[in-house]
């Protein structure tokens, strides 16, 4: 005779493998430890996510799951020590690079010279536009183009006459001018190293500022402090136990001046 198998409902609960929905919850409780959170994310009812959370952290076999889980998750020694000693050589030049710039300096430049390189440019301007009307086939175009060109060169005239003006008066004037276009090294933040660098888990802390982004690393002389101990390459502090620490009573010795001043 064939024995007969107990219902689902007589199995005892502590042998009842936990639902997809269950392992979720597990999943997700391990990562952050959040209990309403974790039943969110694991499709619970968002209104009751908080009750759901503490009637499922009463079941001795979630409970059991998330403790295998996080001992998963959970950072070796030999990884900690890994970590540690990533943060205690990580520096700001991890996240920064160097890149060629164009510079234009600005140069204080006597006026008298200004003048000549403007008149220089004038000619020049002027030479352009008559070479560049005969191009131009069509006569309303050319007579709006040549119309146009006037009035540009007019304003020059303009300019140059205030110039002239005020080097009659002020001959060693001078005037602050754009330079030359230089090419120039600078160190800007990468954004594709900061993005690895979070990913290595080098940085700290990531704050928008209305400057930029403000990169805060790991601190590398705790780090190097921390594996340093580790390592036992400090020397252990000695402290008398007999009195906590502190100086012995009668210790301090007590010199008579003798008369002296």
């Amino acid at each position: 005779m064939a024995t007969q198998q107990p219902p689902p409902s007589d199995i005892p609960a502590d042998t009842k493998p936990l639902t997809p929905q269950q392992q979720r919850f597990v999943e997700e409780y391990a990562q952050h430890w959040k209990g309403a959170q974790a039943a969110r994310e694991a499709n619970y009812s968002v209104a009751r996510a908080k009750q759901t959370a503490r009637d499922l952290l009463k079941d001795e076999r979630i409970l059991a799951a998330i403790k295998a889980r996080a001992i998963d998750l959970g950072m070796s020694q030999e990884e900690a020590t890994v970590r540690m000693s990533q943060w205690g050589r990580a520096s700001i030049e991890d996240v920064m690079e160097k890149v060629v710039v164009e510079y234009t300096p600005r140069i204080h430049k006597p006026l008298r010279d200004i003048v000549a390189e403007f008149k220089d440019q004038m000619e020049f301007e002027q030479e352009f536009a008559i070479a560049a009307e005969a191009l131009i086939t069509d006569k309303k175009l050319q007579t709006k183009f040549r119309k146009k060109q006037a009035v540009i060169h007019a304003l020059r005239k303009v300019e140059l006459l205030r110039m002239e003006m005020e080097l009659a008066r002020k001959p060693d004037a001078k005037r602050w001018v754009s330079g030359e276009t230089i090419p120039k090294e600078e160190v800007r933040l990468s954004l594709v190293k900061v993005l690895e660098a979070k990913a290595g888990g080098l940085i700290k802390k990531i704050t928008p500022t209305r400057y930029g982004l403000s990169v805060e690393m790991h601190d590398a002389k705790d780090a190097t402090t921390t594996m340093l101990k580790v390592h036992g390459a400090f020397a252990p502090v000695k402290v008398d136990h007999t009195t906590n620490g502190n100086d012995m009573p009668g210790s301090n010795i007590m010199m008579p001046d003798n008369g002296r001043d």
